[in-house]
């Protein structure tokens, strides 16, 4: 792996892919902590929000199919996915499963560490009642891709499934997906991207589909080696809440240090405003 660059972090998502170059046995880690202070916190708190090691391996069947596999240790905790390219799509499952909408319903661009999708409202991906879910992505389709997952357990008499689609119309990045969840509500969002200039714009409305609908517009962009971001985020619910995020960042090799400012507006007389200092470590 490069130690140029903060890759590990994705190394379950390139798992099950099963995109990956067949290349036997790789092993690599990622560690990542916050340091934070602000209205909301007294002092300094340092968390650390993710501490993992990664086995993965990769092979080709004897039927010329694509076989990637991968182990996480994360804490306490172990887990496992398997993906398999069958030509004609991917099939991917395991402990650690991303849902059909997870896989792609990150926002296009924005101020954050780790590219995400939403803070404010309950908007849910699926992720967490699917729990050893099996997903299917279709191959690309005139440059459309289908997911769909569906979850091991039966909850209400239902298995929590989800669907996306993403694809792209004249330059104009689109994705669009619904959780079919089993409490009877169905989350869906949709994402807009579009890169000019140099700078990436991103659009997206996530939706909890039970009085929760969270609106956010993001922008991206470097210069002089750092990364620029700014988000807003405006949550219409019983308490509607507005969000604005500013962040820079520097990629230092071995490690990335993201530096965010976020003031949160929650309709009570006094803001929340807090800083963050995301510093992120991968092998």
């Amino acid at each position: 792996m490069n130690k140029s660059k903060i890759t590990a972090y994705t190394a379950l998502a390139t798992i099950m892919s099963a995109s990956v170059a067949y290349a036997d046995l790789s092993l690599s880690g990622f560690h990542k902590g916050v340091v934070s202070s602000g209205d909301n916190t007294s002092g300094v708190s340092n968390t650390f929000t993710t501490s993992s090691v990664y086995v993965t391996y990769g092979s080709t069947l004897d039927n010329g199919m694509g076989l990637s596999a991968g182990f996480s240790i994360t804490g306490a905790s172990m887990g496992f996915s398997t993906a398999i390219d069958t030509g004609m799509g991917s099939v991917a499952f395991g402990t650690v499963h991303k849902s059909a909408v997870d896989a792609v319903d990150s926002m296009p661009a924005g101020a954050t560490d780790l590219k995400s999708n939403v803070t404010l409202g309950s908007y849910i991906d699926g992720d967490t009642d699917e729990a050893n879910g099996i997903r299917y992505t279709s191959p690309s389709m005139n440059g459309w891709t289908l997911g769909y997952s569906m979850g091991e357990t039966v909850a209400n008499g239902d298995r929590n499934s989800s669907v996306a689609v993403t694809g792209s119309v004249a330059g104009v990045a689109l994705a669009a997906g619904a959780v079919d969840d089993n409490d009877g509500s169905d989350d869906n969002f949709y994402t807009i991207g579009y890169s000019v200039a140099g700078v990436d714009l991103g659009y997206g409305m996530y939706d909890d589909d039970a009085g929760s609908e969270a609106t956010v517009i993001g922008l991206s962009t470097s210069m002089a080696g750092l990364s620029l971001g700014y988000t807003y985020e405006e949550n219409d619910a019983s308490t509607d809440t507005d969000m604005s995020r500013y962040s820079v960042g520097k990629d230092l090799g071995g490690m990335a240090l993201t530096l965010m400012f976020t003031d949160t507006d929650n309709g009570s007389a006094v803001d929340n405003q807090q800083w963050q200092l995301t510093y992120a470590i991968g092998f």
